[in-house]
């Protein structure tokens, strides 16, 4: 590897050592031209699966992509077959950069070969066991990436990069000095979208980054199933509707232990969980979300005017 590409490694907080870890080079790639970073990605058993490469830094050209794979590469969990599972965590992080930089500091990591909104759900099961982090790009697609890992890592812990001039991901956080073992020490798991909420207004209060906190909140707040049509329902609607939303969820399905299974998809292994503190049902299988009125119609094959009258005999 030419000392000047090295160089522009370990100034972003990659060691020597990962570089050679990864088997890390260079190549005069055919479209990416000379100087190319190749980035070998292997299997959890260390086959190699095939190459991703980024182009020269030294040699930006607006015309070329950052990255490209080799032909017959796929969407693929990178450094499982490295990761040391003794420390009991891993961090997600949202790209090979910030997962080679976490690396070199000796912090257990790995990422998706695809970008933040690439998380598969069967990587639940190659971390199994271990405490999980995320800790993505502060942007709305890293946003909308941490909501898609919780969907299918509902007890995840979320670390988020602070809203700072020139930082954005994990690899600007720690080349500007940022003690990201520190960071770590912030991070939390939301059990439901009420948590979110709360946490939200905390953190806009400090003038914290609240991009994650409000891709949650859209994904896991229902859509009306005509949002076209608008209009205002007069008071004593209202009080119908309000009342059918406040009967408990466990009168309408049966929950063991806050959990059920989805009356929206075939499973067999419970995947609906009941939060009773906001009465509201998700589902970390479908990714579907449910009040009362809407968990009765999804049961009972209803229609909402049948949901709300039905339910309103219950009060």
């Amino acid at each position: 590897m030419q000392d000047h590409i090295r160089s522009w490694l370990n100034a972003r907080g990659v060691s020597n050592d990962t570089i050679a870890l990864f088997g890390i080079h260079e190549c005069d790639h055919p479209l990416m031209g000379e100087g190319t970073i190749v980035i070998p990605v292997k299997d959890a058993h260390g086959a190699n699966l095939f190459n991703k490469y980024r182009r020269n830094p030294f040699a930006e050209h607006p015309k070329l992509p950052k990255y490209t794979y080799d032909k017959g590469g796929k969407v693929t969990l990178f450094g499982l077959d490295t990761l040391d599972r003794s420390k009991g965590f891993v961090v997600v992080t949202e790209g090979e950069l910030d997962c080679l930089v976490l690396r070199s500091m000796h912090i257990p990591s790995v990422t998706s070969t695809g970008g933040a909104l690439s998380f598969q759900e069967e990587w639940a099961d190659d971390l199994d066991g271990l405490t999980v982090y995320v800790c993505f790009d502060n942007d709305d697609a890293g946003a909308d990436g941490m909501v898609r890992v919780q969907k299918y890592i509902p007890y995840a812990k979320f670390v988020f990069i602070p809203e700072q001039p020139g930082v954005k991901d994990i690899t600007d956080f720690v080349s500007k000095g940022g003690d990201f073992h520190a960071l770590l020490q912030t991070a939390r798991t939301y059990a439901s979208l009420e948590e979110v909420i709360e946490d939200r207004a905390q953190r806009v209060a400090m003038w914290l980054p609240v991009r994650f906190h409000d891709a949650y909140i859209k994904e896991h707040t229902p859509i009306p199933s005509n949002p076209k049509k608008h209009y205002t329902p007069d008071a004593a609607t209202t009080n119908r509707i309000e009342r059918a939303k406040a009967v408990p969820c466990d009168t309408i399905l049966s929950f063991t232990r806050n959990k059920a299974c989805c009356p929206v998809h075939n499973e067999s292994t419970p995947s609906l969980h009941w939060y009773e503190t906001d009465n509201h049902c998700w589902c970390f299988g479908c990714g579907k979300g449910f009040d009362s009125i809407a968990l009765y119609q999804a049961v009972n094959s209803a229609g909402f005017k049948e949901a709300v009258d039905e339910l309103n005999k219950m009060v």
